[in-house]
């Protein structure tokens, strides 16, 4: 009995084709429910490594992790008096600092930036920060607002996300 190779070969091609449809379609379908509930929010933070700004998601929520360090604790108190409201922002002396990602903005995401942003005067201390591109506001990184800086907004701070 003689095996027509043609007719094996156009069935296992349209096999791998109709496979390939239905995994597109799975992962469609899975991307369009939202964020996996499988995997624990404490996850999210665990790769952050002591000293570091990372964005995450929370949630549904895009938030700066920065998991503080004993130098950070130093660095908020020398930045006390440079910024508006020294209560405001996170709590140095907690682990992690999580900020909303958010701007005053709609489809704006808050900027983490080391280098010293262009809105900040020359010889204010910079130990790196945000910025909102939205009203040009600058925080420290804990979220606390520069008096220096002028934005179209009048903030104390970032909204810090309990988590």
């Amino acid at each position: 009995m003689a095996i027509n190779k043609r007719l094996v070969l156009g069935k296992l091609i349209k096999g791998m084709l109709i496979i390939l449809v239905l995994a597109f379609i799975l992962v469609l379908f899975r991307s369009l429910s939202g964020p996996s509930l499988t995997s624990p929010s404490k996850a999210t933070f665990d790769n952050v490594v002591v000293g570091q700004t990372a964005l995450r998601r929370l949630g549904s929520k895009r938030v700066w992790i920065t998991r503080l360090s004993q130098s950070h604790v130093r660095q908020a108190l020398e930045l006390d008096a440079s910024v508006v409201n020294s209560d405001a922002g996170c709590d140095p002396s907690r682990v992690l600092c999580v900020i909303s990602a958010n701007s005053s903005r709609s489809g704006i995401d808050i900027v983490y930036l080391n280098e010293v942003p262009a809105q900040l005067p020359t010889g204010i201390t910079w130990y790196g920060g945000f910025v909102d591109p939205a009203s040009g506001a600058v925080f420290d990184f804990l979220g606390r607002a520069y008096k220096a800086v002028r934005p179209s907004n009048k903030v104390d701070s970032l909204n810090v996300v309990n988590h």
